[in-house]
């Protein structure tokens, strides 16, 4: 590594450095001034303000990162040339004899580890603060978040659990309706209760729902459905545990999966792939979509890298304003074709989730190459 290699790095490192916390400052702020009050209130609980913002906002921050990687480090990259040209020091490569493509060498390295570093990010550090990026300020509090309920089937345990709303924070359904076409069908074929409370499986107890102000039915005197082991209903009868108006429901079916499929956008890969090989059912096309898009997503950002560096080699058009114009269109255009593929998937029994996936990129991979490979031989 040369002199000039390493001048170029650490310009690169600075300009993107700059070029990051702006935008995300200005995401940020706009954040901070629209949820001003419950921030305080949240400092206040936390005893400082500055505590509760970087816990809040530090993995804000990684996101931010993992969705702006590529855009920031093209227009690191334009703005990298652009100084060069206004110091004539891109003149004077040029002129000792040094190939466009040798001079923008160091900088596609350190662009190709900034992707590398959004995809380590993508998937150890965000899954860590899950919690928290799916938290809203107004959720900082403690107060309960009412979400809106997916009815889910569990055909394991031949169950469909549907209900009025869910609690995230205590991972409660409201006014919970269990209909049973399972074993425990042939007891009673639908439970209904003020709330369901989900519970993690241990050693004795397998997962499933705490079901509580059911009343008096008949059927909570009847002995518990177990078939071959697995128990399909605990009722109080014969369970200890139980109070007199609760019963227990196993279900293979987790509380997150009654938000859907967005309940897993700040997963790790190889989380979703366990799920979609063992809850497939649950997600549909949308986890599916989400695990190519998360294998394709270094690739979708070095085209889009690739996309925008025509512009930044011209010799003919050298305006910044101009360039920066062209590069934002350029990736606005790439995210409008990835975008309107997705649409395609969902409205359309005829494209997969992995076609749909690719689609971006067989349009404009081959193009954004051969486009670079041509000016880099100018």
């Amino acid at each position: 590594m040369t002199r000039i290699d390493r001048y170029l790095m650490v310009l690169f490192f600075r300009v993107f450095l700059v070029c990051f916390i702006t935008l995300a400052g200005l995401l940020v702020i706009a954040q901070i001034f629209t949820n001003l009050d419950e921030l305080l209130e949240y400092g206040r609980i936390r005893g400082s303000l500055p505590l509760a913002l970087a816990e809040y906002f530090g993995p804000v921050l990684l996101t931010i990162f993992d969705r702006t990687c590529g855009l920031t480090a093209l227009l690191s990259m334009l703005f990298v040339v652009a100084w060069l040209y206004r110091t004539n020091e891109w003149t004077a490569m040029l002129a000792a004899g040094i190939s466009k493509a040798r001079i923008i060498r160091p900088i596609l390295i350190v662009c190709a580890s900034v992707i590398t570093l959004s995809a380590v990010s993508r998937e150890i550090w965000i899954p860590k603060y899950s919690h928290i990026l799916t938290r809203t300020p107004q959720d900082l509090q403690g107060t309960e978040r009412v979400l809106p309920i997916r009815p889910t089937e569990d055909s394991e345990f031949g169950l469909l659990i549907a209900g009025k709303s869910i609690v995230e924070q205590s991972r409660t359904i409201r006014n919970p309706v269990f209909v049973l076409f399972g074993p425990a069908s042939k007891l009673v074929g639908q439970i209904q209760a003020e709330t369901a409370t989900y519970q993690a499986g241990d050693s004795t107890t397998p997962a499933g729902y705490l079901l509580s102000g059911l009343g008096s039915p008949k059927f909570l005197t009847q002995p518990s459905v177990s078939v071959d082991g697995i128990d399909y209903l605990r009722l109080p009868s014969d369970t200890p545990w139980l109070a007199s108006d609760t019963c227990f429901v196993p279900s293979s079916v987790e509380f997150d999966m009654l938000r859907g499929s967005s309940a897993k956008q700040f997963a790790s890969t190889a989380d979703l792939v366990w799920r979609a090989r063992n809850q497939g059912d649950y997600y549909g096309d949308d986890l599916q979509m989400l695990i190519h898009q998360r294998f394709l997503q270094p690739l979708t950002d070095a085209t889009q890298l690739l996309l925008g560096l025509p512009f930044v080699l011209t010799s003919r058009r050298r305006n910044i304003v101009q360039l920066t114009i062209a590069c934002v269109l350029t990736y606005g255009l790439f995210f409008g074709v990835t975008t309107a593929s997705a649409m395609l998937c969902g409205s359309s029994h005829l494209l997969t989730p992995a076609v749909v996936t690719w689609i971006p990129l067989l349009f404009f991979a081959p193009f954004a190459y051969a486009r670079t490979r041509q000016t880099l031989m100018e």
